[in-house]
């Protein structure tokens, strides 16, 4: 069907692109496998404010109304939907909508009678259980279904939003994707040695897992011999004060804008904040460019470039680059969705959760008759990074179902304390993360694949550059809390460390791709084995690789070089840079 012939009868709403989300936040944390942002209702068991907007409507009429949709605990199969919302428009109201399919697909929400070609259009929360919606369509035409996913979904948005060109944004020396510690260090490093420079990042703010929105606090030491100087700039963003658990976790605490503000000063670094990388784009063996979309308003652009960096954590760029990459199918690190509880002083309701994850007959970190709470005080073993679930399933593709399962997890420990124990009267969920602190999912392959036994034998390379303090520090389910997983996923946490002597060197060679040219990596998507992962992945590391990819882009620049050629012909140069 063409398209372009819906545009005289029908509209599409881009959620991303309302005018006040309320109380709704847009999660921009599974583009990779939607192709859009989303909005949800993370009330925490309150319904949040109406998210709004105003729609124009080709003419007046009555319109068929699609919300792109799913019952989120449907895999579950628990029997009740929580995430229920409805839209309101033009002083009408939808059916109610969040309560079917597993899966992304078009709800039918009614019709609607749309008296002129402007209408209020808003999202309404039912239940403050993250209801969630990425997109609306309304339609004059009865016969026509809007396509449910891939790339004729893809398609069939931006012809109806008016998103078909990509837009060219320019020509850089250098192309960072992904705005955590890796990615700020890499791009600003890069910046301050003269080249022209762009950082995408899918979200309103950088620092990754440090950043108010997950609040994971920084690990590894820095400005260590003889390398004094690596570290330098991730110095730059630190936070003057840090907390790791309970109320004095604050968001204040991670200075977004100082983060933003440093980047922000620099003349040669151009910010792409909340655009999503999409597409790589090849000449031969090497990136020319690359594709992203702002997540807002779907608008796609292309950003070329001399040198590429992949800081994205999930190896997002490597992977639509075609370069190697290796990712554990079991048994490797979760992901966490920090929470806290906040005495209010006076008492407190929750209301049931039948969806949630059942703890009634079981142990968990916080429970009163529950002695194992990780050298916390009681209330504060609520949340901390122990709270993982994900270790058996792909940590892209479901990516969206472990986060859920945090999230059903603390929902169950929190009913079961309130309504079950009668216990922690006065206190409220305070803070809950949505966006899940990831550990491990794809590792790019580069000229050394570090592994375990080189970090603790202490195996010298000579591009050795990059301290890592940090133990080999990996992460299992805790058999403690076996009775607790009956559903098959294991939502509790071991660590088990294992030392070396430090600082150990990690070598220049895991951060460029062995078969993709002009691709450098920093952060936990290296060249690493799963083990050795566990010591380099903390975020001071990740920081201090970013800072290395950065100067050798600038080399790479001054001596048309590729990434390998800085090791076989200018490590002398890289080396010093640091020293």
């Amino acid at each position: 069907m063409d398209y372009h012939l819906l545009k005289k009868n029908s509209v599409f709403v881009e959620i991303g692109s309302f005018d006040s989300f309320g109380g709704w936040v847009l999660d921009t944390q599974f583009i990779q496998n939607m192709g859009s942002a989303y909005l949800l209702a993370h009330g925490i068991g309150q319904p949040v404010e109406n998210a709004r907007t105003i729609v124009c409507f080709p003419e007046p009429g009555e319109y068929r109304l699609f919300a792109y949709t799913r019952d989120w605990v449907a895999s579950w199969k628990q029997g009740v939907a929580p995430g229920l919302f409805k839209v309101l428009a033009d002083g009408s109201e939808s059916a109610v909508l969040g309560n079917e399919n597993v899966e992304w697909h078009w709800q039918q929400a009614g019709s609607f009678a749309i008296s002129g070609t402007e209408a209020a259009v808003e999202l309404q929360d039912l239940t403050g259980f993250e209801g969630r919606c990425a997109a609306l369509f309304f339609t004059k035409d009865a016969n026509f279904a809007p396509p449910e996913n891939g790339a004729e979904l893809e398609s069939f948005r931006r012809v109806l939003c008016g998103n078909e060109d990509v837009h060219f944004a320019g020509q850089y020396d250098f192309v960072v994707a992904g705005g955590g510690f890796s990615g700020m260090c890499a791009a600003l490093a890069a910046a301050r040695k003269g080249l022209k420079t762009a950082l995408l990042q899918d979200r309103d703010m950088v620092g990754g897992n440090n950043s108010s929105e997950v609040r994971v606090w920084l690990g590894g030491e820095i400005n260590l011999a003889p390398f004094a100087k690596a570290g330098d700039l991730v110095r730059e963003f630190h936070c003057a004060k840090e907390a790791h658990y309970g109320p004095e976790n604050t968001a204040e605490i991670y200075e977004d804008e100082n983060k933003l503000a440093v980047l922000r000063a620099e003349p040669n670094l151009n910010l792409y904040m909340g655009y999503a990388l999409k597409a790589a784009h090849m000449d031969g063996d090497r990136i020319c460019g690359v594709t992203a979309m702002d997540v807002r308003s779907g608008r796609h652009v292309r950003i070329d470039g001399d040198y590429f960096a992949d800081c994205t954590g999930d190896a997002t760029m490597g992977a639509a680059a075609g370069a190697d990459f290796e990712m554990s199918t079991n048994s490797h690190l979760g992901m966490t969705n920090h929470w806290q509880i906040h005495d209010m002083g006076e008492k407190q309701s929750f209301p049931r959760c039948p969806f949630a994850i059942d703890l009634s007959d079981c142990d968990f970190p916080g429970r009163n008759r529950c002695q194992s709470t990780y050298g916390q005080e009681r209330g504060e073993a609520f949340g901390g990074w122990y709270w993982e679930s994900g270790f058996e399933h792909d940590p892209i593709e479901k990516a969206e179902y472990i986060r859920d399962t945090n999230l059903r997890a603390m929902y169950g420990a929190w009913d079961c304390v309130k309504n079950v124990d009668n216990d922690y009267a006065n206190y409220k969920i305070g803070f809950s993360a949505y966006i899940a602190g990831k550990r491990e999912s794809r590792r790019l392959c580069g000229d050394i694949f570090l592994n375990k036994s080189d970090v603790q034998s202490g195996r010298k390379f000579d591009d050795g550059i990059i301290p890592t303090t940090w133990s080999l520090d990996l992460h299992y389910p805790d058999r403690k809390f076996y009775p607790a997983f009956h559903e098959g996923d294991g939502f509790l946490a071991k660590d088990y460390h294992e030392q070396f002597d430090k600082p150990y060197l990690v070598p220049y060679r895991i951060l460029y791709s062995r078969n993709i040219g002009n691709l450098f990596m920093a952060g936990r998507n290296a060249s690493v084995s799963h083990e050795a992962l566990g010591t380099i992945r903390v975020m001071r590391t990740c920081g201090m690789m970013g800072e290395v990819i950065g100067t050798a882009a600038a080399l790479c620049k001054k001596h048309s070089a590729s990434p390998r050629g800085i090791y076989s012909m200018h490590l002398a140069e890289l080396l010093d840079s640091f020293r």
